[in-house]
């Protein structure tokens, strides 16, 4: 574990050498007041205006969940992005062989970087929020995201080949988690197109409840990670 800690301190110090990889890390926290100062100052001053006052309130709380996406997505995808930087460095492949082995590297490197994303979520949704948010529905927010950020994470340094390409696939790989307000704005059967994404399925456990669609995307989850970490293996074969 002191390894691993190790190596995570080590990757801290490699964000705070890039400036691209600093904001990545603080662009939650500037969401945040974005949503919490913005919001209520658009509404106040342009929308009710034009006699649209009322629009954004039943929107709120999906706010929050924007913000709870970025964070975990953002804070895991810099990880991803330091595994690129070592890929293209030919590090990784050192670090693989080592004690710490490819698990307790991706756990550096990944899974560490979403742990810290869940407390951060914890933190700023409470505080940016523009509704109150009960504990359960903050609990799965927090889980969710943070595993969605993992998936991204993983899609990044599975499929791309360097970093360049780690950052054009970073952005696509964020509708991994846009899925979540598709049964908000489609309805009927079309919606179902995107049933093989998790995200998708916690937007509709927002919408109508049933702890079902939560395991439905636990097991979702699981899978994307299983099958992403198996891709991954195959570049150090």
């Amino acid at each position: 574990m002191k390894a691993i800690n190790k190596m995570f301190i080590y990757m801290v110090k490699q964000i705070t050498q890039e400036m691209m990889m600093i904001m990545l890390a603080i662009a939650p926290v500037l969401a945040g007041i974005f949503f919490r100062l913005g919001i209520p100052l658009l509404e106040d001053k342009v929308l009710i205006h034009y006699g649209l006052e009322g629009i954004l309130g039943p929107y709120y709380e999906y706010f929050s969940w924007l913000l709870a996406m970025l964070t975990g997505m953002l804070f895991a995808f810099v990880g991803g992005l330091v595994v690129l930087g070592e890929i293209d460095d030919n590090v990784a492949k050192y670090i693989i062989v080592t004690p710490v082995g490819m698990r307790g590297y991706l756990f550096s490197r990944i899974l560490m970087p979403a742990l810290i994303s869940g407390v951060v979520t914890l933190v700023c949704v409470p505080i940016f929020s523009l509704t109150q948010i009960g504990p359960v529905k903050l609990i799965v927010m927090t889980i969710s995201t943070m595993l969605s950020g993992i998936v991204t994470a993983m899609l990044v340094v599975a499929i791309s080949t360097n970093k360049v390409e780690g950052m054009a696939i970073g952005k696509l790989s964020g509708l991994f988690g846009v899925t979540f307000f598709v049964p908000l704005v489609i309805s009927g059967i079309i919606k179902y197109v995107f049933f093989l994404f998790p995200m998708f399925w916690i937007g509709e456990w927002t919408l109508s409840g049933g702890y079902v669609k939560l395991v439905i995307a636990l097991i979702q989850f699981v899978l994307w990670i299983t099958i992403l970490f198996w891709r991954f293996e195959k570049k150090f074969r």
